[in-house]
């Protein structure tokens, strides 16, 4: 006789609903990995130091602009690291291309193969030496010996380096005969004190957590609001005045510690070399910009 056994679920779990991250959190929560993701694609490019520490300054600051549009298009087909890799390495492409101009192999180099295109762009493009050209054309390609690589290199055609546009001042006073010997002597303390004066402002920035300083890149160097800065951070906006006001008391402090005070920054405006105060906030922007930009929060620096 046939058996029949009745099977009767015992309880049903259900999967756990799993609620998307905003843009503003996977920046944050991912933090880490960006840093990460910046460092490698630094050290593969030959980025250091103070160059690496700037372009990982501009990434974060190009993930959160316009409300983290770049997060946005993550759809998470791929890990988020391989997202970001495409993404900082584009960057880091554009910004070559901008410092550096595109680069094209002349016909020689062409005809002669992959190996006196790597040598020229190398030697032309990249600035390097014959020796180091030569060193890494040989390691690209084993079946290329020194003495070969050398000979390609030394038929090359020469190449100019790429012309470069240079802003010219628009007061064309400036071409006339010299001016007189005081007056060049002014002008050249005036423009050591406010280099100093900026390089003063930017150790003291590079003292401030990460946070503090994307603030400060916001809203006087994006000149962004302090309502756009507070969503961009994910933070409050109303501790974001006091916040700003404490690190503005932190820099006039170190102007003075340095012996910078109120007046010395008053004659520096006033002697017209405000295009030395870089602090380094504004990618693209003159130091005339970067001044403008304070004074339009009405916030003093030297007061």
């Amino acid at each position: 006789m046939e058996k029949r056994f009745s099977v009767s679920p015992k309880k049903f779990t259900y999967a756990r609903v799993i609620r998307p991250m905003s843009p503003a959190e996977l920046f944050r929560d991912n933090l880490p990995l960006i840093e990460r993701v910046i460092a490698g694609i630094c050290r593969r490019s030959g980025l250091r130091d103070a160059d690496a520490e700037d372009f990982a300054s501009t990434v974060k600051l190009a993930l959160i602009e316009n409300d983290y549009a770049v997060l946005r298009g993550y759809e998470g087909r791929a890990p988020l690291g391989a997202f970001l890799a495409v993404v900082v390495q584009r960057m880091l492409s554009r910004e070559w291309v901008r410092l550096r101009g595109r680069w094209h192999p002349s016909a020689e180099a062409t005809r002669k193969g992959n190996a006196a295109v790597l040598l020229e762009k190398l030697t032309v493009h990249d600035g390097r030496s014959v020796d180091e050209a030569v060193e890494i054309a040989c390691n690209a390609d084993p079946s290329l010996d020194r003495a070969r690589a050398r000979a390609i290199a030394a038929s090359l055609p020469a190449r100019a380096p790429r012309l470069r546009l240079v802003p010219l001042p628009e007061d064309e006073s400036s071409f006339v005969a010299a001016e007189a010997a005081d007056a060049r002597a002014n002008e050249a303390d005036a423009q050591r004190a406010s280099e100093h004066a900026a390089q003063v402002v930017r150790d003291t920035l590079a003292l401030l957590s990460l946070q503090d300083r994307m603030l400060m890149r916001l809203c006087f160097g994006a000149q962004a609001s302090i309502a756009d800065a507070s969503r961009m951070l994910g933070v409050p906006q109303r501790p974001l005045y006091r916040r700003i006001e404490a690190i503005l008391r932190q820099l006039r402090a170190g102007l003075e510690s340095a012996g910078i005070g109120a007046a010395a920054v008053e004659e520096m405006i006033s002697a017209g070399v405000s295009e030395s105060l870089d602090f380094g906030i504004a990618e693209g922007k003159t130091g005339a910009a970067r001044l403008t930009s304070v004074e339009e929060h009405d916030i003093d620096l030297s007061d």
